[in-house]
C-alpha cells in the first residue's frame, strides 16, 4: 500500500465509532417525541424535552443520549427544556463515521430544527465538536464543557502505535483530513478562545482526557471558569449530583 492508502485506511478507522449492540435512551426521553433530522451524514436521532429555550446536550465518543438522563431530569425540575441527540455513527443515528466536522454539522442542524438553543453542555469529544460549531457561527448564551480534550488527535497516534503504523502515515492522514475538511491539521479547542461565558469541569483522576486539557481551555477562553474535582473519572463526572447542580445553576 502507498502511504496515502495507508493514511486513508487509518483515517477511516479512527473516525469510525463502535456501536453498542443495543441502543439506549435517557429515561426522561422515553416520554419525549423523537425526531429524525436529515443531514449529509445521514439521519440524526434527536429529542426535545420541555418547551421554550433549551439546553443542547452533546455527548462524547462512543457514547449516546443516555449519558444525560440525570441532567435532563434536573433541568426539568426548574422548567428548563433539553435537546439531546445521538452523534452520527452513534446510538439511534445513521452514518458510520464521525469526524469532528461532520459531528459539528449535526450540532448545527439539531440546533436549527429543535431550537431555540440557549446553552450547551458537552462531554469529552463533544467539546471539540462544539468548538467546530462555534467556528461555523453557532452562538449559544453559555457553554459548559465537561472533561473536554483540546482536540489534538492523540487517538490517532494511539491507534497507530497499537498497530505498528509509522508516524509518517499518521501525519499524512491528518494532512488529508485537514485538506478535505478545510481545516488546520492541528485543531486546538483552547485556541478557539470563545468569548461566550463558559464553565469547564474536569476530574483530576480522568485517565482518558488529562485535566490539564480543561485547564488550558479555561486559561485561553476569556470568560471561562475552571472547576476541578477528584474521584469522578472521565464519564461519572457527567452524572455526579454535585456537578449537575453546578451546571444547572450555571445555565439557569
Amino acid at each position: 500500500m502507498t502511504i496515502d492508502e495507508q493514511a486513508r485506511a487509518l483515517l477511516k478507522e479512527v473516525m469510525t465509532p463502535k456501536r453498542r449492540a443495543r441502543q439506549r435512551i435517557a429515561e426522561p426521553l422515553r416520554d419525549a417525541q423523537p425526531h429524525e433530522i436529515e443531514t449529509s451524514a445521514g439521519k440524526i436521532a434527536a429529542w426535545r424535552y420541555g418547551e421554550g429555550p433549551a439546553v443542547l446536550l452533546v455527548h462524547g465518543w462512543q457514547d449516546d443520549n443516555s449519558l444525560w438522563s440525570p441532567l435532563i431530569s434536573a433541568l426539568a425540575e426548574l422548567g428548563i427544556a433539553s435537546v439531546a441527540f445521538d452523534l452520527p455513527g452513534h446510538g439511534f443515528s445513521g452514518g458510520e463515521t464521525c469526524s469532528p466536522t461532520v459531528a459539528a454539522q449535526a450540532v448545527l442542524h439539531v440546533a436549527e430544527k429543535l431550537g431555540p438553543i440557549d446553552a450547551v453542555v458537552t462531554h469529552s469529544f463533544g467539546g471539540p465538536v462544539t468548538g467546530f460549531a462555534l467556528l461555523n457561527g453557532f452562538a449559544p448564551r453559555r457553554i459548559a464543557l465537561i472533561a473536554p480534550p483540546r482536540g489534538r488527535n492523540r487517538r490517532w497516534f494511539d491507534f497507530a502505535e497499537e498497530r505498528g503504523i509509522s508516524t509518517d502515515v499518521v501525519h499524512r492522514a491528518r494532512e488529508i483530513y485537514a485538506a478535505e475538511a478545510g481545516l488546520q491539521a492541528s485543531f486546538d479547542l483552547a485556541e478557539v478562545a470563545s468569548p461566550i461565558e463558559t464553565l469547564v469541569l474536569h476530574s483530576m483522576d480522568d485517565d482518558a482526557v488529562e485535566w490539564e486539557n480543561g485547564e488550558a481551555i479555561a486559561q485561553q477562553w476569556p470568560n471561562a471558569e475552571l472547576v476541578l474535582c477528584d474521584g469522578l473519572g472521565h464519564r461519572m463526572i457527567a452524572q455526579d449530583r454535585s456537578v449537575i447542580e453546578r451546571i444547572v445553576n450555571f445555565v439557569a
